[in-house]
């Protein structure tokens, strides 16, 4: 058979090689319900009429604003097999960053979940001037632009599947499937323009060195508003024909992670940081003998780890010991995820190389990948016959990777966007000779494996001219069991400080055993045990940092940075403006030397 031209292809392919397999499975009233792929692909078809019936025309806009759902990927194939192009919303964004969104991609047709995101477009013609008609998925609106998701589907009951396949039909390789808006960690987002064969592509490359098959289970909980979701784990899934699972929300993860028992999941290093501070806590208060059972099965795993990263075999003292403390404690590691666990990727935000071993050790194999929104992510990937802690692994098949003599990664391949909507200016700044300009700074280890340095935008030159890397020295401060979160500061100013997150559960039976109590998180930063700790922490991780890189003083924040509170973007990377405006006055009290405004 050919190869497809489009994704509406691709997936039409599928559905005949897997046809009444499951395909989709999603949780309702405490139940696991299943959609087979011939079920989804008549849905799709359904819909993809009904959007055509509403006056959809080629490359018409449509957004959507929702949670992780089966009908989030059907509207997506909908949209895709009626010729038009999918512009999806961050749920979490306020009204009037989804508004812009809305206006500046010039939507017909808004797709939103429930009254909440309907309340943020639900406006006015001089606010939203391109915007006809909107879908609730939930609920029902009496406003006459407003169809309910029912009476959309209903549309699409005269399916004449002659003039559909015609509109797909029509569809090249080069034509834009959807536009993804940077969240960024700065600025106004911009519309970044994906094809159908930048995605056809990443399936195809991320295949090549996974081997996921029917049989294969992802679980899928990261936002498919981010192109991590969609053209990491989403896309390569449809295009092997796995099962996908959808969890109910992050807050139900671990519940969904063992009923569903996926084998493949893909994550963001803020979760995994979440489950290593758990177990931290968790093994800190357990009785004497199950820590001393922990810490020598960590030993173990750390003893053994040279040999598996080479894949060579365990000495025979020591496979012995591994097999007896993965039955003692590694087993009961892996059933926090599921249990089948085999392929567990990491993206979106850098991946503590302490965090990861320490996983490692306990049986654990989490494998850094490197991307972004502008390369259709992902473009380098460790696998698990060839992994590297503190790397981002190799360039996939048909990705060229060059650093520019100032440290920036460049690339390029067919997965490089088509450029920002609108923006020839800003298009042409970061294409540059088909040359994707990625802002990240990295360098090749002597193996070819890739390790990103830190964003060219974040980094810290000091009054004294030295240029500091704060990424690396943040991920030193989260791999420490008491600190959760970091920020270090220091941009144009003589020192390093940071603003530090305490793992608020470490914590507690240290500060107890001083004879304290912990108090409230309102509180934190006058607790005088918990600061000394904190600056004890510190002062050890100074001790592996040139001088110029170690951080001098601290304050500790009473909250965790959040997506909700604006201070994180939706792959929980630090949004570093956001937070130096938010606390301005505790940075200044770590500066007396500067006048405050």
């Amino acid at each position: 058979m050919a190869e497809p031209r489009n994704l509406v292809e691709l997936f039409l392919e599928v559905v005949r090689r897997r046809g009444d397999a499951v395909a989709l499975r999603y949780k309702r009233d405490g139940r696991w319900l299943g959609i087979t792929w011939n079920e989804w692909a008549a849905e799709v078809k359904r819909l993809a009429w009904a959007f055509v019936k509403m006056g959809l025309p080629p490359r018409g806009v449509v957004t959507i604003a929702a949670k992780n759902r089966h009908e989030w990927v059907t509207v997506d194939l909908a949209v895709q097999m009626a010729g038009g192009i999918l512009v999806p919303i961050y749920p979490t964004l306020l009204a009037a960053e989804a508004q812009y969104i809305t206006n500046n991609c010039q939507a017909r047709i808004a797709v939103v979940e429930d009254a909440k995101q309907l309340a943020k477009v639900a406006v006015g013609a001089d606010t939203l001037p391109h915007l006809q008609q909107i879908i609730l998925i939930d609920g029902a609106a009496d406003d006459p632009r407003v169809l309910s998701y029912k009476a959309f589907r209903r549309l699409g009951d005269d399916l004449d599947e002659t003039d559909l396949a015609a509109r797909y039909r029509d569809i090249g390789p080069g034509d834009i499937v959807t536009m993804v808006y940077t969240s960024g960690t700065t600025g106004l987002p911009k519309g970044a323009m994906l094809t159908h064969d930048n995605f056809l592509f990443i399936s195809d490359a991320v295949l090549h060195f996974f081997e996921i098959a029917p049989g294969d289970v992802v679980l899928s909980f990261l936002p498919l508003s981010h192109i991590y979701a969609r053209a990491g784990e989403f896309y390569p899934s449809l295009r092997a024909g796995i099962e996908i699972c959808f969890a109910e929300s992050i807050d139900k993860l671990s519940e969904n992670l063992v009923e569903v028992r996926p084998t493949i999941l893909c994550t963001v290093p803020r979760v995994l940081e979440k489950v290593y501070a758990a177990i931290i806590a968790k093994t800190a208060v357990a009785p004497a003998i199950t820590r001393k059972l922990f810490t020598w099965a960590l030993a173990v795993g750390r003893e053994s780890a040279p040999y598996r990263e080479k894949n060579q075999p365990l000495p025979a003292w020591l496979s012995l010991q591994h097999r007896l403390a993965k039955a003692l404690v590694y087993d009961k590691i892996a059933a926090r995820f599921g249990g089948r666990v085999r392929l567990l990727a990491v993206a979106g935000a850098p991946m503590s190389r302490e965090i990861a071993e320490y996983f490692y050790a306990l049986d654990v194999l989490t494998l850094e990948a490197y991307g972004m929104t502008e390369c259709s992510d992902p473009a380098t990937l460790n696998t698990l016959r060839r992994h590297r802690f503190g790397t981002v692994g190799l360039p996939l098949p048909g990705v060229e990777i060059k650093i520019a003599p100032d440290g920036e990664i460049l690339m390029r391949s067919r997965a490089v966007f088509a450029g920002y909507f609108n923006l020839p200016e800003a298009t042409a700044e970061t294409l540059v000779d088909g040359w994707l300009h990625t802002g990240d700074i990295g360098e090749f280890d002597p193996d070819g494996m890739l390790r990103i340095t830190d964003r060219k935008k974040d980094l810290i030159v000091t009054s004294g001219g030295k240029n500091i890397a704060p990424q690396k020295i943040e991920s030193m401060l989260i791999a420490d069991p008491f600190i959760a979160q970091a920020v270090v500061l220091g941009d144009k100013l003589k020192y390093l400080t940071a603003l530090i997150v305490p793992a608020m559960d470490a914590l507690a039976p240290v500060v107890r055993e001083q004879g304290f109590a912990l108090p409230e998180r309102a509180a934190i930063a006058t607790c005088q045990p918990a600061v000394d700790l904190i600056r004890g922490r510190i002062a050890e991780i100074n001790q592996r940092l040139a001088k110029f890189e170690t951080v001098k003083d601290f304050r500790l924040l009473d909250h965790d940075l959040t997506l909700e509170s604006g201070e994180l973007t939706p792959t929980l990377k630090v949004k570093r403006k956001v937070v130096q405006q938010k606390f301005a006055s505790l940075i200044a009290e770590m500066y007396p030397e500067i006048p405050s405004d």
